[in-house]
């Protein structure tokens, strides 16, 4: 079927789903609360099944064309903060690494968008077929249709980002009791970063001097981003994540990403899941007779898997940052590690 839709977030979730119904023949209005689009932002990472969902709508080409393919930027693993390597494995060959500004200026392409132009209550839009509810984790649209009990709900954990020119002598992740770092590769000449404690409430700067003080003595490339780290570019936030919701859709509203599932930063899939989300919210509705059709057939399909997938998260989270049992963790990892190294010798294909 097709119709009309407004999308009420101009965000990955909010611009995928544009382009997906649009492709689908539906006219489409997307109502972004920003005055823009952002310049500048971290990489995220595009596993195989957000890609295929980028290739359906039109732009997969152009995003690998923008993108660092991780099998590019050699090994990676988990470390302890002495830099005891836990887990060492090869670089990931369907992960790349693409940055949120040019990925938003690909969806954004040629769909159409109101900025300055928020939404509070999707009550008030009259004569249309569908609203799409894509306004983040604080999401007003899932408050109007579930009401205060939904809310986004604090992990207790703060998290720093950001971005350091330059590469460095290893990636991958550091775990310790209530703390982690991570680096990853953001093309040839720069690496990102982010760091997390497991405690609540927020930090005032300077972050710079805190995150010395905390991570200051850790290894495995940590340093040399430390060294790195201007004031001004880090990022700091307490992290979120939505409750499991009873449903997706109410009526002719459908969440999408973080609105719908916003849930811990830890296994890197919440920008790829709300790709999926307005993928199949498009197909789903263009292959339906009428709009509860279509939106029945969006819940079924995406409300259980990206609810395991948030649950799967908040536990590799307090897996990496656990307080007790971390030695026992730690060997179990380094044993597993060493049965994947010798697969991977075992395994290597021969000439």
């Amino acid at each position: 079927m097709k119709g009309n839709a407004v999308v009420i977030g101009g965000g990955i979730g909010g611009l995928a789903a544009a382009r997906a119904l649009a492709q689908q023949g539906w006219a489409v209005a997307v109502r972004e609360r920003s005055p823009a689009l952002p310049a500048t932002g971290m990489s995220l990472g595009m596993w195989p099944e957000a890609l295929e969902a980028l290739d359906e709508i039109g732009v997969g080409r152009r995003v690998r064309e923008a993108a660092v393919r991780v099998s590019d930027a050699g090994s990676a693993g988990l470390r302890t903060p002495a830099g005891r390597a836990l887990v060492e494995l090869g670089g990931s060959g369907g992960l790349y690494l693409v940055s949120r500004s040019a990925l938003l200026a690909i969806l954004a392409d040629g769909v159409g968008i109101t900025f300055s132009d928020g939404v509070t209550d999707q009550r008030g839009l009259a004569g249309v077929d569908l609203v799409v509810g894509a306004d983040g984790t604080f999401s007003g649209t899932r408050r109007t249709v579930f009401g205060e009990r939904y809310a986004a709900r604090t992990l207790g954990a703060v998290a720093w980002r950001g971005t350091v020119p330059g590469t460095v002598s290893s990636y991958g992740e550091t775990w310790a009791p209530g703390a982690m770092f991570g680096i990853t590769p953001a093309g040839p000449e720069a690496s990102n970063w982010y760091a997390c404690l497991d405690a609540g409430g927020t930090f005032k700067p300077p972050h710079r001097q805190h995150l010395q003080d905390v991570f200051g003595s850790w290894r495995s490339g940590v340093t040399e981003v430390l060294d790195r780290l201007e004031e001004g570019a880090i990022l700091h936030h307490e992290l979120f994540e939505v409750p499991p919701l009873p449903s997706y859709v109410g009526g002719n509203t459908a969440l999408v990403g973080d609105a719908a599932h916003a849930m811990a930063p830890f296994l890197g899939r919440g920008a790829c899941e709300a790709i999926v989300d307005g993928a199949v919210l498009a197909k789903c509705l263009g292959n339906a007779a009428t709009v509860a059709e279509g939106l029945a057939a969006y819940d079924r399909q995406r409300r259980g898997k990206t609810q395991r997938m948030a649950a799967m998260s908040r536990r590799m989270g307090r897996l990496a940052m656990m307080r007790r049992g971390f030695v026992a963790r730690n060997a179990v990892l380094g044993a597993a590690g060493s049965v994947l190294r010798r697969g991977q010798g075992l395994f290597r294909r021969q000439p």
